[in-house]
């Protein structure tokens, strides 16, 4: 529900089977300007899936009027894990004096893990390994037209998960803190290659960009879920198959993406009382997932011969492409009164195969089952409105009202009984919004309050035909969040910063289709799982000096979090548990000298256990947590020239 942007190419899937919710980019923050958040529904400017918002990466753009360049390198310890490093360099070349400059940026990490996986006595089995590149062009034949051509890729590695299991139903380490138990060390690859170009030209009344890019994408991934399957209790048992003792059982997920995608809009300057934003965008996107149940002899970790060899097949073939038109325009009643309307008419066309196979439909269906190639399309319109009222240069109040949406596409059930739907349509939601934005020199403040209304939630549900239930997906949900954020910075000397921040959610189911209720065992008033309510965190920074053009440096961070629930309150498939909040204290401190930077910092200082997700298990199957990072400390130093 969130679009990630890195510069002006959206990296998010648009469509619900693009594999959006597993794949998003995390690059090593080496050489950005900065980072955009935009909170809220943004279906005008930015389009499908950004529900919950956008964050946007924005690189610093290359520079052909001077040599520059940085380094830094990082060492860090993990409480009773093991020890990480990084090394980043970024070099800026003017190529052709103020008119052509590459911008080349490198890094390397190892995290540390800290987890350990007693199945096959490895540890810190979640280490991870990320490389990765980008090259910038950037070309400014006149003072108003620039061309900037980049290229990025990023590989990472993890051996494992970070995990703890814990005794079923309870949150007691079965095997110690941060162990589990698994037969293999179930890794996880990440690749992302990506290739843009970006014309940027002043026309004298306002800008017009044109981005046009190409991404592919993969995540692979290994999971072990040999409790739930094999066993006394486990499905294999269920159905009766015979299977040789030390069986294995693993879920191998493969989802690769493409997807191409342009845009052009125009930015005006303020003209007279107007000021506007127009553009119109297209994208391409293809996925083809391969998701596997796979029964392995756990010795050597290979596939068993048929009938146990493949349990479960599901290849997703998916084929998605949009065509947009939006714009925004603001107009100003009054110097410091103005209204902002905007739209975006978005038509999408979806093609999507999905087949079963595997022992489990042989024994159930006869053989495999494929679901005829669907072809969904559906026009949607966004909107956009916004009042600001700046009684002063240092004080504004605005309200907001922004629609986004979550496409829909084709009915992937095995079979589509009789009164379910083929096609699911799009979800939708309207975040209304009131705030406050003041800044008074030494002080400013953030305060806004909200209410979005989510409707056509794509839920899955049971459908009863002759007797037989079935799971569907459905538009069968709607809810309501109600929620406000406090934002608070005080500068009280230029060398003094202190913020804190605070948000308060309200997340509940409104209405539900009893078909869901009986699946997921969610009714109406129960409190969509997995968010917390309370979020808040607080941080200061001292600066001093030193003498002899030293520059010190002390700060500290406090985050917390309030506890969270992991499924819904009648749930039988996946029993609701109440997940405790955490609360965790960084140190830092350094010394800046010339270009040069050195700094010690201290994270989880208090080496609390936090949760960040909960399956609870079920008899014979243990719980899984996955664990913040333990107490660490790192070491750092960057040189910029």
């Amino acid at each position: 529900s969130t679009v990630y942007y890195l510069d002006d190419v959206p990296f998010t899937a648009s469509s619900a089977n693009g594999g959006g919710a597993f794949i998003a980019p995390d690059p090593e923050l080496a050489d950005l300007d900065r980072i955009e958040v935009l909170k809220g529904p943004q279906g005008t400017l930015y389009g499908a899936s950004s529900l919950g918002g956008v964050i946007r990466l924005v690189s610093k753009r290359p520079d052909p009027s001077r040599y520059s360049g940085n380094v830094r390198a990082e060492l860090t310890a993990v409480d009773g894990g093991g020890v990480g490093y990084l090394m980043n360099v970024g070099v800026n070349v003017p190529l052709i004096n103020e008119t052509l400059a590459l911008r080349a940026t490198g890094f390397y990490r190892r995290t540390s893990g800290f987890v350990d996986n007693i199945g096959t006595g490895t540890k810190d089995v979640n280490e991870s390994f990320s490389k990765g590149a980008r090259l910038a062009l950037g070309w400014s034949p006149s003072d108003r037209l620039t061309i900037d051509l980049v290229g990025q890729l990023q590989d990472t590695d993890t051996d494992g998960p970070a995990l703890q299991d814990n005794a079923t139903g309870t949150f007691t380490p079965l095997y110690g803190e941060r162990k589990y138990s698994a037969y293999f060390n179930a890794p996880s690859s990440l690749r992302y290659r990506l290739a843009s170009i970006t014309g940027r030209y002043d026309t004298g009344i306002g800008d017009l960009i044109a981005t046009g890019s190409y991404l592919e994408s993969k995540l692979s991934t290994d999971t072990d879920i040999t409790t739930s399957y094999a066993g006394t209790v486990g499905i294999l048992a269920l159905f009766g198959l015979p299977y040789p003792a030390n069986t294995g059982v693993v879920s191998e997920s493969r989802i690769p993406q493409k997807k191409t995608s342009v845009e052009v809009r125009f930015v005006s300057d303020r003209l007279g009382p107007v000021e506007f934003i127009v553009g119109g965008f297209y994208t391409n996107e293809s996925v083809d997932l391969d998701s596997d149940v796979v029964a392995r002899s756990i010795p050597g970790n290979a596939p068993l011969p048929p009938p146990l060899g493949t349990l479960i097949s599901a290849p997703i073939t998916d084929r998605y492409k949009e065509m947009s038109a939006f714009g925004n325009l603001t107009y100003y009643l009054t110097d410091n009164l103005d209204v902002t309307g905007g739209l975006r008419f978005a038509h999408y066309e979806e093609d999507f195969a999905l087949g079963y196979s595997g022992t489990v439909y042989d024994i159930f269906y006869g053989g495999p089952v494929s679901i005829p190639e669907l072809h969904a399309k559906k026009n949607h319109v966004a909107y956009l409105g916004t009042l600001r009222w700046r009684p002063t240069d240092s004080l504004s109040f605005f309200l907001r009202a922004a629609n986004s949406f979550r496409p829909g596409g084709p009915q992937p059930a095995a079979v589509v009984p009789p009164g379910a739907q083929s096609q699911v349509n799009p979800g939708t939601v309207w975040d209304y919004e009131a705030g406050v934005k003041a800044d008074f020199g030494p002080l400013s403040v953030q305060a806004s309050t909200y209410r979005i209304d989510w409707k056509d939630m794509q839920l899955y549900s049971f459908v009863t035909v002759d007797g037989l239930r079935q799971i569907v997906l459905a538009n069968a949900g709607g809810a309501k969040v109600d929620g406000f954020e406090f934002a608070v910075q005080a500068r009280p000397t230029d060398k003094l910063s202190v913020s804190a921040n605070m948000g308060f959610t309200n997340p509940r189911i409104t209405k539900i289709d009893q078909g869901v209720s009986d699946y997921i065992g969610a009714y109406a008033g129960d409190p969509i799982p997995q968010t917390p309510r309370w979020t808040a965190s607080a941080i200061a920074d001292q600066l001093f000096d030193m003498g002899a053009g030293k520059q010190g440096q002390l700060g500290a961070t406090l985050r917390y979090q309030s506890h969270m629930f992991t499924s819904y309150p009648r749930s039988v498939i996946s029993p609701n548990f109440r997940v405790p909040g955490y609360a965790t204290v960084d140190l830092r401190a350094g010394v800046n000298f010339g270009g040069y930077q050195l700094q010690l910092r201290a994270e989880n200082l208090f080496d609390k256990v936090g949760i960040t997700n909960y399956n609870p298990g079920s008899p014979g199957v243990p719980a899984g947590a996955n664990l913040i990072r333990p107490r660490s400390f790192t070491l750092a130093f960057s040189a910029s020239f």
